[in-house]
């Protein structure tokens, strides 16, 4: 089944309700967080899976994403940050490292109008 808004009869408008929580919850960091797991997906779930791993947003301008086990930190950096390799884009567009430490890293993204941050932490099991 194909859905296509233009055939489909006038849809009601959203309630108060259903208004209200997108606003709260379809922010910038909320798109961020969509970008960074859409970048690591197949990695953090994929063969060397991390045992947890969460991503959530504090407010419209913060997110976070936290995992235990899996890769190590330098390794997810190296999936996010954007660069191009043999003509082919790679990584978080407009995603900018702040501060790297061994298990946690402070990122930058400014792919909004406003400023998204990023906070990054890998747990040791």
């Amino acid at each position: 089944m194909n859905l296509s808004l233009a055939d489909q009869p006038t849809l009601p408008d959203l309630s108060d309700d259903e208004r209200h929580l997108l606003n709260l919850v379809a922010t910038p960091a909320a798109t961020l967080l969509g970008l960074v797991a859409d970048v690591l997906r197949t990695r953090l779930f994929g063969e060397d899976a991390a045992s947890w791993a969460d991503l959530w947003q504090t407010n419209p301008s913060t997110a976070r994403l936290e995992w235990q086990d899996g890769p190590e930190l330098a390794e997810v950096l190296e999936h996010l940050l954007p660069r191009t390799i043999e003509g082919t884009f790679e990584g978080v567009p407009g995603l900018r490292p702040v501060t790297t430490f061994d298990a946690q890293a402070q990122l930058v993204w400014i792919g909004t109008t406003s400023p998204v941050a990023l906070h990054l932490t890998r747990l040791d099991g």
